[in-house]
């Protein structure tokens, strides 16, 4: 075996080992990437559920809101008084639905954080027609009719709807 062939293994060997080397570099660099990307995907998914859970729980106090103020209105009208249980428990969700626009403040912060301007357009909308409902139906205002309060009613679901498909279509961006 001459020095030439010792030489000529030896490069063939190292130059073997250079590629593997770098081959092996840039893959787990390329996986390290990709690892990144789902970890952050995983945390979006995981951020516009609580978003959705926390707009739910405002949805679920302003029907709540709604429907005993529409009670309310019926006991009104036909000039009856309102049982005491009921009023209580009116005064009692007048205070959570005051309280629970902080879960709708979070929600949109959230939105905003992810870069969702769109949806969080939509939650400040669906805010404002709950703050609107609120201030127009209320103890001190005229009762509303049954027509009235179904209105309200399908005018808020409308805007939840609304607000909803917009977050739907957060995640469907996020699928792979």
């Amino acid at each position: 075996m001459t020095a030439l062939e010792v030489l000529d293994s030896a490069v063939k060997i190292g130059l073997g080992a250079l590629i593997a080397g770098m081959s092996t570099f840039f893959l787990g660099r390329h996986q390290h990437v990709r690892e990144l990307e789902k970890e952050r995907i995983k945390r979006e998914f995981e951020v516009l559920k609580q978003t959705a859970e926390q707009i739910e729980l405002f949805t679920h106090v302003a029907l709540k809101y709604w429907a005993l103020i529409v009670e309310w209105g019926r006991y009104k009208r036909t000039e009856r008084a309102i049982p005491e249980a009921r009023l209580a428990a009116l005064e009692v969700c007048i205070t959570e639905l005051f309280s629970s626009f902080k879960e709708m403040s979070n929600a949109e912060a959230k939105l905003l954080l992810l870069g969702y301007k769109s949806a969080q357009n939509r939650a400040r909308i669906y805010g404002e027609m709950v703050t609107s409902f609120r201030r127009e139906v209320n103890r001190d205002s005229t009762p509303l009719t049954e027509e009235q309060g179904q209105a309200w009613r399908t005018k808020l679901l409308g805007a939840r709807e609304e607000l909803f498909d917009e977050l739907s279509s957060c995640y469907r961006k996020l699928s792979p």
